[in-house]
């Protein structure tokens, strides 16, 4: 049997995605699955022994599927799964120009965006979701769930980029290091914790853990943000820097014992390499991320939760001595 998943992005979702590779290999015995997805998303599925192959968006597939997994409501994504023509579809299809759902999906696109069901009973099902992402794609593709997690392969390049890392940093094996991830891209405002919050915590951990190393880390659009906390910071950090790629990023978060993060790429990253973390959330459903045992998650006393709004009516405000306190039940 073949299988395509049509998962393009964003990256974390991708990532998060892959859980149900496990399932799909154990309900379809001896079954080979293709993936379609964005170039960026690329290598975080590179080198998954599960995936059998891998296509771009705009590359033109070899074969024919069986069973397209379409769960993406990019147009163009959807416009591919109708284009396939399976024996069946799972997911998201377009039909002319309208996107629409399979009914057997609907336990997760009711409560996004193309929802059947207009943007209020949407908003409402995803505010009171209980359900885990992974546990309601395991529902709708009508396989057992027993928590297979999300994977990352580090290759050898990336795991070299650590170790000089490391060597540069003075970072030793025995050393405990903290992750700080506290940004959140450019899109969700009230995703963040604020620069002031995140130098407060930076001096808490160096403060009250023995003989910890922090690591500072972000992307493209947290460099000015980065910049400003350690300036702000009393203590010492190390800076990992904002223009790494995704794998390099990765195998910088796999040096941490433990990662303090927001709703972000860097939480599915961690989550994927085993890491412990310490979440918190606002704009965006805490229950729909699944920790597997190994994290905290930290809720605002004040503010907005799960309202998928950029910027939130009232933006959420952490108790920094929570944060602490997490990573210290952790470690």
């Amino acid at each position: 049997m073949n299988i395509l998943i049509i998962k393009l992005g964003a990256i974390g979702d991708v990532i998060r995605t892959t859980s149900i590779l496990h399932g799909l290999k154990s309900k379809y015995k001896n079954c080979k699955i293709g993936w379609v997805t964005k170039s960026e998303s690329f290598d975080v599925l590179n080198n998954n022994k599960l995936i059998d192959e891998i296509y771009l968006i705009d590359n033109k597939l070899n074969k024919k599927y069986d069973l397209v997994i379409s769960l993406d409501d990019d147009f163009e994504a959807c416009k591919l799964a109708s284009k396939i023509n399976p024996k069946k579809i799972i997911g998201a299809f377009s039909i002319g120009n309208k996107i629409t759902y399979t009914n057997d999906s609907s336990l997760w696109f009711d409560m996004g965006l193309i929802s059947k069901l207009g943007k209020q009973k949407a908003d409402e099902l995803k505010a009171n979701n209980r359900k885990t992402y992974q546990s309601i794609m395991y529902r709708i593709l009508g396989l057992k769930y027993k928590k297979k997690e999300p994977i990352i392969i580090l290759d050898n390049q990336s795991l070299d980029f650590s170790k000089k890392f490391t060597l540069k940093n003075n970072i030793k094996k025995s050393d405990l290091v903290i992750g700080i991830n506290t940004g959140a891209g450019g899109r969700w405002e009230d995703k963040k914790l604020s620069i002031e919050k995140t130098a407060e915590l930076i001096d808490k951990l160096n403060n009250q853990i023995k003989d910890v190393k922090i690591l500072l880390f972000g992307g493209p659009e947290e460099t000015d943000r980065n910049k400003e906390i350690r300036n702000l910071a009393i203590t010492k950090i190390i800076d990992a820097g904002c223009n790494n790629s995704i794998m390099e990023f990765a195998s910088l978060v796999n040096l941490c014992k433990v990662l303090v993060a927001s709703d972000s790429l860097a939480l599915h990253v961690s989550i994927a390499l085993k890491k412990k973390v310490v979440c918190f959330f606002g704009p965006t459903s805490y229950t729909e991320i699944e920790l597997y045992g190994r994290g905290i998650k930290v809720l605002p006393k004040i503010g907005c939760l799960c309202c998928y709004k950029p910027k939130c009516d009232v933006s959420p405000v952490y108790e920094v001595d929570e944060i602490v306190n997490a990573v210290k039940k952790l470690i």
